[in-house]
């Protein structure tokens, strides 16, 4: 840019001054550079305080945060960690343990549920990615018992150390956890959780019971049974898995599925229930990879029509619709009525039992040997033998006056509940193929006395019982 000629300063400075600009504008450039280094300097030092990577937003709000924690392969205690103190809500329904449907050659069946009207094919949502691997081969063999939660914590706690049990199972109802969609009573859950796992037990959920809206229209609403869309499901129990990361280390996606009353009035056909149980494992591994997802357990039964499918039939067709690819350990309910843990369902024999199921009318379903081997072989004939087997229930009930539908019970003692008991734990021990096993159960003859729950409790109001002193003494 060319300067005008005839320009010259307004004020210009007389001959013979001192120049004071040249300094000042000097001077200002030091000080905009010293500061200009110094903001520099502190930008570099400073971190701003950053989230938890483990507190992952889930469609429910807060997440409780536990430590990592991965069973190890005699299921010692998960590591500890301080949680603060969740906000108090509903407690959880407590645990319910079905009857059992005998075969159906059996005399005493008396079941007469009716199907439901036709449901819909449930349609499961394709995930947009493959969900992590899941582990290599489930927890190996483990003592373990199912808990009313119900029950006071501190002297549970006290009896399972006592006991030297490190893996626990609750039931929890997804219809009484979020009784209206999208409205989640966590609080009780919340502590729950919490306690057992500060106190360094291995948790097992058993997740069951579809709430009323939920479930299919025009279905019979006094019977348990399965959602309409296996999506719901799926969304509840990976928000949970997200929720109680570190906190559970495994989940039994639903009970029983092949009884009409866990079904919605009539067995839930093999292949709706893998599409249940497809839909819930891509939800949980993508929340949390390490918990372990367990089969729902059919109940040991004979065909009964309308009523139960065969459990070893039910499991092989649970295997043809995909069981293999959607699952890391299968669940089993090996119930013992009066038959013992070891006895071969072929041939044993007891001349004095008032109850004659298990040796006038042979099936593999009366005991507790005869359940296990016959689930293996259907895991070997489908080339799953990597996976474990997980007794997610078994035991053996005593009564000298049964409910109706447990007349089995008046037939075994104390003292043989104990045998029985200690010795279906070392058989499986011993199998090499039984992952954590679970007692049914600990305390349900405190809390529900009288029951046909408190006939199997290895507690009762006048204190522990032989089998409870048994299990104390086993090495683990």
């Amino acid at each position: 840019m060319q300067r005008e000629p005839s320009f010259k300063p307004v004020n210009s400075r007389p001959a013979g001054q001192r120049n004071w600009l040249p300094i000042i504008l000097g001077g200002g450039l030091t000080l905009v550079v010293v500061c200009a280094g110094a903001f520099a300097l502190a930008a570099f030092f400073w971190h701003p305080n950053r989230p938890n990577d483990d507190a992952l937003p889930t469609p429910g709000g807060v997440v409780v945060n536990f430590a990592t924690a991965t069973p190890t392969p005699e299921g010692d205690n998960p590591p500890t960690a301080p949680l603060s103190t969740p906000a108090a809500q509903d407690t959880p329904a407590s645990a319910e343990q079905p009857t059992v449907a005998p075969p159906a050659e059996t005399p005493d069946a008396n079941d007469t549920a009716t199907p439901p009207p036709a449901q819909e094919t449930p349609t499961v949502a394709q995930p947009t990615s493959p969900p992590p691997p899941p582990p290599p081969v489930s927890a190996s063999f483990a003592y373990g018992i199912q808990v009313d939660p119900s029950g006071d914590p501190a002297e549970i706690i006290a009896h399972l150390n006592a006991l030297g049990i490190r893996w626990v199972k609750f039931q929890l109802s997804w219809k009484e956890t979020e009784p209206q969609q999208g409205v989640r009573n966590w609080g009780e859950w919340d502590r729950l959780i919490r306690t057992y796992h500060d106190a360094g037990f291995n948790i097992l959920l058993s997740i069951v019971k579809a709430p009323d809206w939920a479930r299919p229209a025009n279905t019979d609403l006094a019977q348990e049974g399965p959602p309409a869309d296996p999506g719901t499901y799926a969304f509840f129990v990976g928000e949970l898995a997200q929720r109680y990361r570190g906190g559970v280390q495994a989940i039994e996606v639903w009970n029983e599925q092949n009884l009409a009353r866990e079904g919605g009035g009539a067995p839930m056909p093999p292949a709706d229930y893998v599409a249940l149980l497809s839909a819930a494992y891509q939800a949980i591994k993508t929340a949390d990879p390490t918990i372990v997802v367990v089969s729902g357990a059919p109940t040991p039964a004979g065909d009964v029509p309308g009523a139960a499918i065969d459990d070893i039939n039910y499991l092989s067709a649970m295997y043809a619709a995909g069981l293999k690819n959607v699952s890391d350990a299968i669940g089993v309910h090996p119930s013992g009525y009066n038959c013992p843990a070891t006895a071969d369902w072929q041939t044993v024999t007891d001349p004095t039992a008032g109850f004659r199921g298990p040796f006038d009318n042979r099936h593999h379903s009366w005991c507790f040997r005869g359940t296990m081997e016959g689930y293996r072989q259907v895991m070997v004939a489908n080339g799953d033998t990597d996976k474990r087997l997980w007794p997610t229930e078994f035991g053996w009930a005593v009564s000298s006056t049964p409910q109706t539908g447990y007349e089995y019970a008046a037939d075994n003692t104390r003292e043989e509940q104990a045998q029985w008991i200690v010795e279906a734990f070392q058989q499986a021990k011993g199998w090499g193929w039984v992952g954590p096993m679970f007692l049914w159960n600990l305390n349900y003859g405190v809390t529900r006395p009288g029951s046909e729950q408190a006939a199997f409790s290895i507690l009762t109001p006048e204190g522990p019982t032989p089998a409870y002193h048994s299990l104390a003494g086993i090495a683990k």
